[in-house]
C-alpha cells in the first residue's frame, strides 16, 4: 500500500519546491542588475560619449606609435593597445595606485593659450618599469620577482624613457591641437602628489602594455580643465580652417578669374548661311547675288570663337561698322 504523507511533510515538499525556484531566478535577477550603471548626482559628468569617443580614438593612434617606438628602443616585441577611456574624480584614480609608483606629470604646453599648467599625468606600472629597465641594461626583459623601490641609476633610465613616450603625443594631437608636450618631473609616491583637487574630474585612458610575456598597463590621467582647453581649442581650430578654407576658395576663384579675363577672343557676326557647290563657288563672279538662309531684317548671330552666344542688328557706330545685342543665347553651360 502507498505511503500517504502526511501534512506537514507535504509543507516541507512545498516550501523545498519554492527555495528551488528561487535560487533559479537569482542569477537571473543578478544578471540584470549587473546592466545597470548607477549615476552619482554629486559628481555629475563633464564630458560626453562622443567627445570620449574621440579621445578613444586619439589615443589608439597613439598606442600604435608607441608600440613602435617601444620596439625599436628595447629591441624586442612590443605591442601597445588601447583599453577603455573613462571619466571619474581623481581620488578614484589615486586611491587605485599602489603607494610605490613611477609617474610622469607632463605640461603639454598648447600653442596660443593663457594657461601655463597644461598638466597632464602618466603611470608606468612596476612590471613594465623592470622589463624597460632590463632591457635597456642588455637582460631579456623580465620584470623583477621582488618588490622594492627604483634605483638612482634606474629612476634615470625609465625618466629618459617616458621622455620618448610623452615627445610621441604631440603627434597624435597635431591635426586638431599644436601642442609641444614635455616631461616635467616624476614622482615615484602617488600620494604627494600636487596640483590636482581630489573632487576634480579626470579622464583616465587605460593602455595594455605588453613587452615579451609581460603585460600590464599604461594609465594616463588628464583634468578636466586641461579637456575642456584642449576641446576648445580643437572647435577654435576648426572654425578657423572653415574660415580659411572660404577665402582661400574665394581667392582661388578671384584668381582664376583674372586670368580668364586676359584672354583674348574673336567674335564673328554671321549674316546667315547657305550651302553651295563647289562649282557653283568657282563660278561666281562680281555682281552675282548669293541667297542666304535668313529673310531681310532678321536678327544676325554673335559668335564668341566656334559658340554662338548673342543675337543682335547690324549697324554703324563712329563710321564703322558695329552690331547691337538684342538677346543672349541659352548655351550649354547654363543649361546646366
Amino acid at each position: 500500500m502507498a505511503e500517504i504523507l502526511s501534512q506537514s511533510q507535504i509543507d516541507m515538499l512545498l516550501s523545498s519546491l519554492v527555495g528551488e525556484k528561487a535560487e533559479e531566478k537569482i542569477p537571473e535577477a543578478e544578471a540584470a542588475t549587473k546592466k545597470i550603471k548607477e549615476y552619482d548626482f554629486r559628481s555629475p559628468k563633464h564630458f560626453t560619449r562622443e567627445q570620449l569617443k574621440i579621445l578613444f580614438s586619439i589615443y589608439e593612434n597613439y598606442a600604435r606609435i608607441l608600440s613602435s617606438y617601444a620596439t625599436g628602443v628595447l629591441q624586442t616585441y612590443c605591442l601597445v593597445e588601447i583599453v577603455e577611456v573613462e571619466e571619474q574624480q581623481y581620488h578614484e584614480f589615486n586611491n587605485a595606485l599602489p603607494d610605490s609608483v613611477f609617474m610622469g606629470i607632463i605640461d603639454l604646453a598648447v600653442k596660443d593659450t593663457e594657461r601655463d599648467d597644461d598638466t597632464v599625468i602618466m603611470d608606468l606600472s612596476k612590471d613594465i618599469g623592470f622589463c624597460v629597465i632590463d632591457r635597456l641594461l642588455g637582460g631579456a626583459g623580465v620584470p623583477l620577482a621582488m618588490d622594492r623601490e627604483y634605483s638612482e641609476i634606474e629612476h634615470g633610465l625609465l625618466e629618459h624613457f617616458m621622455k620618448g613616450m610623452v615627445n610621441l603625443m604631440k603627434n597624435v594631437w597635431f591635426d586638431m591641437v599644436e601642442m609641444a608636450p614635455a616631461l616635467i618631473k616624476t614622482e615615484t609616491n602617488a600620494r604627494i602628489l600636487q596640483g590636482i583637487s581630489p573632487d576634480e574630474n579626470v579622464v583616465i585612458i587605460v593602455l595594455n602594455f605588453l613587452i615579451n610575456e609581460t603585460q600590464s598597463k599604461l594609465n594616463i590621467c588628464i583634468p578636466a580643465v586641461t579637456m575642456e582647453l584642449l576641446f576648445k581649442k580643437k572647435a577654435s581650430q576648426n572654425k578657423k580652417s572653415r574660415r580659411s578654407d572660404q577665402s582661400s576658395e574665394a581667392q582661388r576663384k578671384t584668381d582664376i578669374m583674372q586670368e580668364i579675363n586676359k584672354s583674348e577672343l574673336e567674335i564673328t557676326g554671321v549674316l546667315g548661311m547657305v550651302d553651295v557647290q563647289l562649282k557653283e563657288l568657282l563660278d561666281l563672279e562680281v555682281g552675282d547675288i548669293i541667297k542666304l538662309n535668313k529673310p531681310a531684317g532678321s536678327l544676325i548671330d554673335l559668335v564668341v570663337e566656334d559658340t554662338s552666344w548673342f543675337k543682335g542688328y547690324m549697324g554703324v557706330h563712329n563710321k564703322k561698322r558695329a552690331s547691337i545685342i538684342k538677346e543672349p543665347l541659352q548655351r550649354r553651360s547654363d543649361a546646366i
